[in-house]
């Protein structure tokens, strides 16, 4: 049986800067997993990859990092999500690990209409003096996104109708830039017409560290309100 080793990384805004490296010594190949559960569902989740032991009880936008043994490059798994509460499958896919790479998994949707998405966390640090970003849509009422960084004019738009359940590339900018706005809205729209979000004075973020940010809700209610969940990606 592989091992998963899961470590809860618990609901703050900002996790640390640098997690530990996906590996446990020569003999350990790992990857590194980083969860993220943004279900519309009371129920909490539970995730196992391959013949792991499950990983249970993650609630609503709450990350839990981990990892899992490989065999070696391109080692193929299965990573499946199922409810806490009776072990229905919500989904499933197929993915290839590297030992040493960090993987982001998330979970977006309703019980109804889940939708499971895994990708590479591009773990190389920023330009030097620079903060790096990416962003997930987890909010299907909010529909498709552009993102201003750093004010509302034309030239602030830097990613343009991110879609639900859709990844952005990752992007940099400067630390004066976030701090002074973060705006969202709705795609093809200017900040003067209509916003969905908008953040100043984001005094968090730290140069020459790299961020991952999820649109979703404050609560696990569709009619809750649109919020931004900022969280610390490793680097190294």
């Amino acid at each position: 049986m592989k091992k998963m080793i899961i470590v809860l990384l618990g609901s703050l805004v900002l996790l640390p800067a640098c997690l530990d490296d996906p590996f446990t010594g020569p003999e350990n190949l790992t990857a590194g997993l980083v969860f993220y559960n943004n279900l519309m569902e009371a129920d909490k989740v539970i995730w196992k990859v391959d013949d792991s032991e499950s990983l249970g009880g993650q609630s609503y936008g709450m990350p839990i990092e981990g990892s899992v043994e490989v065999d070696g490059y391109n080692h193929q798994v299965r990573i499946k999500a199922s409810t806490l509460e009776g072990g229905v499958t919500l989904d499933s896919l197929d993915y290839f690990l590297d030992p040493f790479s960090y993987y982001m998994i998330s979970i977006v949707g309703s019980e109804e209409e889940p939708h499971l998405l895994c990708d590479t966390m591009d773990t190389s640090f920023p330009t030097l003096g620079l903060v790096k970003m990416r962003f997930l849509q987890a909010s299907e009422s909010m529909g498709a996104i552009d993102i201003y960084i750093g004010g509302e004019l034309p030239e602030h738009r830097k990613l343009s109708g991110i879609g639900f359940g859709q990844l952005s590339e990752y992007i940099e900018a400067s630390q004066e830039s976030l701090w002074n706005a973060i705006i969202f809205t709705p795609a093809e729209v200017a900040p003067a017409d209509s916003t969905i979000l908008s953040y100043t004075v984001n005094k968090n973020f730290m140069p020459n560290r790299t961020y991952f940010a999820i649109t979703n809700h404050s609560e696990v209610d569709p009619e809750s309100s649109f919020r931004m969940q900022v969280f610390n990606q490793p680097s190294h």
